[in-house]
């Protein structure tokens, strides 16, 4: 895949990027009413970036794969130190009044994983936000080499929508800022993956930020809280004093609770035992606080070893770990303002004995590479001179416990034909084969079919290195053709499967 500005685009990819025109046009006349907005409110956007994973799973995915290397960035882009991707502003608009916003960003990342056929590139990431949409477009392209997988190349295609609906940007200056929107995939983006995921299916947050008046956009200081004391708590309760910096200053500011933080913790408010709301405007005591101009607080909380929850359940946070937590106040979807702060507890309740730590350790032994047959012998139907025999090969079923992923490959061939009648060639013989995964992580593929030439090895089915592990079947239609040369007469021959 080509990407840059001189990209080539044929037809097919040029009516994609028209479309796309199309569909800013139109978020951007819903957001206007269809009334022009005045040219003086709208500025070129010159400098920024944009951060975004894809979506971690993935990538974890194929950075245990056999690419060279499995992730790879190019043409401006970087790998960030938490492994997401950093895409730098190449040109776009924004109009302060209407808050529409269209940021164009270059760079490429490659997913490359050859042992299960593929190779995925997103390049030009394009952000458009209007009327409380927002949408993130960028080429994408899937090149295969197998493993049931369509080739894609799509220009600017729409992957993810954006939920921008009831926030807004931090804006300082000529600086803009969105930080970690929710992104789900759309139905586009499925289709332009090739089906890896679906519709609606999340994807790893994305933030971005750039300016209109020439400076850099910095990034934020990171949201950052000390507990004191954080250990040897008092199980029957405590005061704790809380600190934190490198938060957003603006409203509505962040919520402060300590309990478990369990599944969805950040909106889950019932397994607390104690919150705050600390925001710009929040007077000290009770259950809010002040958060300052800098981004920083002081605040104390209320934590305790056992409680019961808002759902009426009974929590210990002497045998599980409980935490002190923030996150963005009022149900907002930025998790920029995310932390947990580990909290532990002295000794334990009555009758719990406290607590200690054991090792596990496992030997894991590598088994072996095996195959097995369902049968010894097939009859195939009877057949005239010159006519053709049809018939089933017994059922092979291939195991590697090997632990090594290093591939295999079951191999087939027939020798003569041979009966009281005389002789013809075993490559008279061919097969149509089929191969299934019956368990396990790796994959499988069929030879191919040949109408004849069996006398010769063939190969029936294969895993190739990387994806080998697991239990497999293996079959096949078989076909014989009858030379006219054969006389009438019942003919043997052996077919010999072998695996290595």
């Amino acid at each position: 895949m080509t990407t840059g500005s001189a990209r080539p685009r044929r037809a097919g990819l040029a009516r994609a990027a028209r479309w796309v025109a199309a569909v800013a046009v139109g978020l951007v006349a819903a957001a206007t009413g269809g009334v022009g907005v005045a040219a003086a409110a709208e500025s070129d956007i010159a400098d920024g970036h944009l951060d975004w994973g894809f979506k971690q799973s993935f990538r974890q995915y194929v950075s245990n794969g056999n690419g060279n290397p499995p992730i790879a960035a190019s043409d401006g882009a970087a790998v960030n130190s938490d492994g997401t991707f950093r895409f730098p502003v190449t040109g776009g608009t924004y109009d302060d009044s209407s808050g529409a916003t269209t940021v164009h960003h270059g760079g490429t990342i490659v997913f490359s994983y050859p042992a299960h056929f593929f190779e995925i590139t997103i390049a030009n990431p394009t952000v458009v936000i209007s009327g409380g949409n927002g949408v993130l477009l960028a080429d994408v392209e899937l090149v295969t080499s197998g493993g049931g997988f369509e080739p894609v190349d799509e220009v600017q295609a729409e992957i993810a929508e954006l939920a921008t609906a009831g926030s807004s940007p931090i804006v300082d200056g000529g600086v803009v800022r969105w930080e970690a929107l929710a992104a789900t995939m759309t139905a586009n983006g499925a289709e332009a993956f090739a089906g890896f995921y679906g519709a609606g299916e999340a994807l790893d947050p994305v933030s971005f930020a750039f300016s209109t008046d020439g400076s850099v956009p910095t990034d934020p200081e990171t949201a950052t809280v000390t507990v004191t004391p954080a250990s040897g708590l008092d199980p029957a309760g405590a005061t704790i004093q809380v600190s934190g910096s490198g938060f957003d200053p603006t409203s509505p500011g962040i919520n402060l609770a300590f309990g478990p933080a369990t599944g969805d913790w950040w909106s889950d408010s019932s397994q607390y035992l104690s919150a705050k709301w600390v925001h710009p405007g929040g007077n000290p005591g009770g259950n809010q606080d002040r958060l300052n101009s800098d981004g920083t607080f002081s605040t104390t909380l209320e934590v305790a070893g056992e409680y019961t929850d808002g759902g009426g359940n009974q929590v210990d946070c002497v045998s599980q770990q409980c935490y002190v937590v923030t996150m963005r106040a009022h149900g907002q979807p930025d998790r920029s303002q995310d932390t947990r702060t580990p909290i532990e507890f002295a000794g334990g309740p009555p009758g719990t004995g406290g607590s200690d730590e054991q090792q596990i350790t496992v030997d894991v032994l590598g088994g072996p590479l095996t195959l097995s047959v369902a049968g010894d012998s097939v009859q195939l139907s009877d057949a005239a001179i010159g006519g053709t025999a049809t018939g089933e090969l017994n059922q092979a079923e291939v195991e590697d416990l090997r632990g090594t992923n290093a591939g295999w490959s079951l191999v087939g061939q027939v020798g003569e034909f041979t009966g009281d009648a005389g002789t013809f060639p075993g490559n008279q013989l061919g097969w149509a084969p089929q191969a299934d995964v019956v368990s396990g992580p790796g994959l499988v593929a069929p030879g191919s079919p040949v109408g004849s030439g069996l006398g010769d090895a063939r190969t029936l089915c294969s895993a190739g290195a990387g994806a080998s592990a697991g239990t497999f079947e293996c079959g096949a239609e078989l076909n014989l053709g009858i030379p006219g040369s054969a006389a009438p007469g019942r003919y043997t021959a052996t077919l010999t499967l072998t695996l290595a």
